[in-house]
């Protein structure tokens, strides 16, 4: 039989599972064999203690998405910190769907950098001046 990895270990590797980590990465820092992580990641009533550990962090990152959302006034619009709790809102939904498995694998970089630069352009624009994304794809 391999090595079996300690409770205080077994724990560590749930929650760094539930959060989205690989058995790779858990096993780099804990210094064990991926093969042991992911074995007793595999077992399935970890697999069934992780899912559910999965479920209450996605909850919860819905939840303060949500507060931030919600707390947006018509003042904060003519603030910078708009751009803040926008992007706050859009971490932890991400994170949120990422944990629900929702999340797409991969992510058009080309796309993100497009709006990125149309949203400086429009900084740059007067007040009101429509938002234009150009396509863009020597990135």
């Amino acid at each position: 039989m391999g090595t079996i990895l300690t409770s205080e270990e077994q724990e560590k590797a749930e929650i760094l599972a539930a959060s989205g980590q690989t058995p790779n990465y858990i096993a780099k820092g804990m210094g064990r064999n991926r093969r042991t992580v992911a074995k007793f990641l595999n077992e399935p009533d970890v697999r069934q203690k992780v899912s559910a550990q999965r479920e209450v962090l996605a909850e919860k990152f819905s939840e303060v998405a949500d507060r931030i959302v919600a707390g947006i006034t018509g003042e904060d619009i003519s603030k910078a910190s708009l751009q803040q709790k926008m992007v706050s809102a859009g971490i932890a939904t991400d994170k949120a769907l990422l944990l629900r498995d929702e999340m797409p694998v991969s992510v058009n970089l080309t796309v993100l950098w497009e709006v990125v630069d149309a949203i400086r352009a429009q900084d740059e624009q007067p007040q009101n001046a429509p938002l234009c994304i150009e396509a863009n794809r020597d990135r």
